[in-house]
């Protein structure tokens, strides 16, 4: 069975640490290699992640071997307001669009994906870059599994449930910063680490759990899935 390898440029070291030492290990059973790379210049503070920052990324790896592969990995709440795909999101939902989780998200990776194809011609984008945005930020998917995030943290389980019990997904929490799921810990576990506990807790609940009860990150990993298929065909 033949290897690929996919670059997933991150926002940050919860991303980060979450791609490399849980997500990988996983994907690297199926001959998929992922290695993350953090967006910008070594030392460049965060903030809104600009697309014109990103373009520039992942330009930089499909220029690199043409037979790899080039992903994303950033927040919903992190990307600015330029982004491609952002004004369509929020056009529709003044219209009055009750938009879930996964249209927004489709809305922005088809945008996103258009602008680099074009950007990017001559190093076949429509083929190797797969654009991915967490729906809302990578912390929903750590409510995947209240029983785990409650051992976890020491935060009472029926206070997770019942954040829980009001969405249909842990991707739908929330399209609000101020109460996003890391805010929501922060709130719950006064010292909650996002890159220490985000690891901890997304390895107890397993990958496979996580790909259960969130759709659209099952859908990003299953697009990078069928690439190591299409090359064995």
């Amino acid at each position: 069975m033949s290897s690929i390898e996919i670059y997933i440029v991150v926002e940050g070291q919860t991303e980060q640490t979450f791609v490399r030492d849980v997500l990988a290990p996983q994907m690297a059973h199926k001959g998929i290699y992922l290695l993350p790379a953090l967006i910008g210049k070594p030392g460049q503070k965060g903030g809104d992640i600009q697309f014109d920052r990103a373009k520039t990324d992942i330009g930089n790896f499909l220029k690199q071997r043409p037979e790899t592969y080039v992903s994303t990995m950033f927040d919903y709440f992190r990307i600015d307001s330029e982004w491609p795909g952002r004004a369509e999101v929020s056009r529709q939902i003044r219209n009055g669009s009750s938009l879930t989780a996964i249209q927004k998200a489709d809305i922005l990776e088809a945008a996103t994906n258009s602008e680099i194809v074009k950007e990017f011609t001559g190093y076949n984008a429509e083929s190797r870059f797969i654009p991915y945005i967490e729906m809302h930020e990578f912390e929903a998917l750590l409510f995947s599994d209240a029983d785990v995030l409650a051992e976890k943290t020491d935060i009472d389980v029926s206070k997770i449930q019942e954040i829980i019990g009001k969405y249909n997904s842990p991707e739908e929490i929330n399209d609000d910063p101020a109460k996003a799921p890391s805010k929501r810990l922060e709130a719950l576990k006064n010292g909650y680490r996002k890159v220490a506990n985000g690891k901890t807790i997304s390895e107890a609940i397993g990958i496979t759990t996580i790909r259960k009860q969130c759709t659209h990150f099952n859908n990003w990993l299953t697009r990078l899935e069928c690439l190591q298929m299409r090359v064995n065909v």
